[in-house]
């Protein structure tokens, strides 16, 4: 009975650590549901195939090839209020901009449009040494001045020296009247 009871358990174990050992190699054959979650979060028209530099058909063209496993470079702008964060102008700030495959170093500029008259107001970021890029842009809903109606950022891929850009994005906080 001994006997069978420690069979039992070193059947267990093996088990256990074939599970283990097994995860990520399961799990880097199946997809990347970072970069579809981007696709899904109006990052598409921002993105790219980074093995070929190929922009995607639409976003489901994008998350498909995310799910697949498959690498994307590019910008996503968020504008989303979740999750805020603290920043100089107070406890509720949101807004964000990631980058990957930017040319090294590289300035990435983002535009803000306003509800007034006149250009967009520009703002640079700058790409890591490794052509990554993550800022947290501090947009908040003003209680008085003037709304930021919507926003979009321009870049620069390392694959072909290929010019990027965003979706226009609307801020939340204009309810929609953008553009």
């Amino acid at each position: 009975m001994d006997r069978l009871k420690v069979l039992s358990v070193a059947a267990a174990v093996a088990v256990a650590v074939s599970m283990v050992a097994a995860g990520p190699a399961a799990a880097a054959k199946g997809g990347n549901s970072d970069n579809a979650h981007a696709c899904h979060q109006g990052g598409s028209g921002g993105l790219v195939a980074a093995e070929t530099g190929l922009p995607f058909k639409n976003a489901g063209d994008c998350a498909s090839h995310g799910a697949q496993g498959n690498d994307t470079s590019g910008l996503v702008l968020s504008l989303s209020m979740t999750p805020s964060y603290s920043c100089a102008l107070g406890p509720d700030c949101y807004g964000t901009l990631t980058g990957s495959g930017l040319m090294p170093n590289s300035t990435v500029r983002i535009f803000f449009t306003f509800d007034q008259p006149g250009p967009p107001i520009e703002s640079d970021v700058q790409a890591d040494s490794n052509g990554n890029l993550s800022a947290q842009l501090g947009d908040t809903c003003p209680t008085g001045g003037t709304p930021l109606v919507s926003a979009y950022a321009t870049g620069t891929l390392a694959q072909n020296n290929t010019p990027v850009q965003t979706p226009v994005v609307d801020d939340p906080c204009f309810n929609g009247k953008g553009r």
